[in-house]
């Protein structure tokens, strides 16, 4: 007999018998209750979906262990935060200039030149001269692309 024909059968028979079949679902519920078991208790036990040899290998190097009754320290990775959120060089020029952090040019000679076709004049260093742009000494202070 087919599945498909059981089900059917099995559906026409509550259809028919609706009193029966509360009373058999009712049975097995407490049944399940009493036995601590369900029909979902049947699943077989959840396996890892890793090789033992994955499983028992040493960590990646950026992975510490932590053992019980140990503490372990490890040195924070160095990070720079090389692009700013507004994509600015605060470098170079005023709190309103907005030099772009990478400026499209092939070098520092050239960068000058976009620098200057696009509105900059000459910037004061305000921090490092990051972009080695040429410096000169306006007054005692150093500019770029002046």
């Amino acid at each position: 007999m087919s599945r498909h024909r059981k089900v059917r059968g099995a559906l026409t028979m509550v259809r028919r018998h609706p009193v029966l079949a509360s009373a058999i679902g009712l049975s097995l519920l407490v049944a399940s209750v009493f036995t601590s078991q369900s029909m979902a208790s049947a699943t077989p036990e959840p396996t890892l979906a890793v090789s033992s040899s994955a499983l028992n290998a040493a960590p990646a190097p950026d992975v510490l262990v932590y053992n019980q009754g140990s503490t372990v320290h490890a040195k924070a990775p160095h990070t720079v935060n090389l692009v700013h959120p507004d994509g600015c060089d605060r470098n170079y020029g005023n709190a309103s200039q907005c030099v772009p952090w990478k400026i499209p040019a092939a070098s520092p000679a050239a960068d000058c030149a976009w620098l200057k076709s696009n509105g900059f004049g000459p910037l004061q260093v305000v921090g490092a001269n990051r972009q080695d742009l040429p410096e000169t000494l306006l007054d005692g202070v150093p500019y770029v692309c002046a």
